[in-house]
């Protein structure tokens, strides 16, 4: 994984309060609400913590992120100092540790109950890549334990995915902010860039988006045996009425219930 992040920290932060953003973060609390009472989570690729302190908020004993930037890294313990001073601060642990998520690494205090990771697996460049992501996330789990994904939506053609993203929310919107366009074919799928432009700076990134059939088996081949399912972006009826936070048109909410944004996978090891 590459550290191209460090540069776009705070446009990329000032995107995760659009709307698309915030309904990620219900569809992920209700994902893991029954995996996460009371259990050790280690969240890989954590960015400056967009989810990393409220999983204590939602029941987690204690939080490890794992980041490859350093400048995220240091936003999320800023952020973390903020937190722990809130009236609100909920007890419980967080670490951060400076690492490539991509290279299978048992990280302290593995094997953890849960992992997570938003915006990870789409860096993987093909098959292999997507494997030792899974082994890096199956050398951390528990047996029995979780793995919650937010990445591409599962299809077999990627190509006509980013091309119907497109048109459903072109620009200058795209999707919250982000714009998406096909670069090129790769092996196990296309190789796409993502840009939006924001008040405090543009937003430039490229990323995968491989075929449902190889994260599914990598997955396998990685260790992940147990149940696997897929999920995609869920709109809330309130952000449909209108009554949602964020700044989204209902036209762009609703086109999200046709050409979801994201897909959320769920593997048990």
């Amino acid at each position: 994984m590459s550290t191209q992040y460090d540069t776009i920290q705070a446009p990329y932060d000032y995107i995760r309060k659009k709307s698309i953003a915030l309904i990620e973060h219900e569809n992920v609390q209700t994902t893991v609400a029954p995996l996460i009472n009371n259990s050790r989570v280690l969240d890989l690729a954590c960015g400056s913590g967009f989810y990393t302190y409220d999983f204590l908020k939602w029941g987690a004993s204690a939080v490890v992120g794992v980041d490859i930037s350093p400048v995220m890294i240091e936003e999320a313990r800023r952020r973390g100092s903020a937190v722990a001073s809130s009236p609100s601060s909920t007890s419980g642990t967080i670490d951060f540790i400076l690492a490539d998520c991509a290279k299978p690494t048992c990280y302290a205090g593995a094997p953890f109950d849960l992992v997570f990771g938003a915006w990870l697996l789409n860096y993987a460049p093909d098959r292999a890549g997507l494997v030792d992501m899974f082994r890096n996330i199956s050398l951390n789990l528990k047996d029995g334990g979780h793995f919650v994904s937010v990445t591409v939506p599962p299809t077999q053609d990627p190509t006509a995915s980013v091309n119907a993203e497109f048109n459903a929310r072109p620009p200058p919107e795209g999707s919250g902010g982000l714009v998406y366009h096909v670069l090129q074919d790769v092996e196990d799928g296309i190789y796409f860039h993502l840009h939006g432009n924001t008040e405090v700076g543009d937003v430039d990134f490229n990323c995968y988006h491989l075929r449902k059939d190889v994260y599914e088996a990598a997955a396998r081949e990685a260790g992940m045996r147990g149940e696997l399912k897929w999920d995609v972006t869920s709109v809330p009826e309130r952000y449909l009425r209108g009554d949602g936070p964020g700044g989204a048109s209902i036209e762009e909410l609703k086109s999200y219930q046709e050409v979801p944004n994201y897909g959320l996978l769920v593997v048990a090891k």
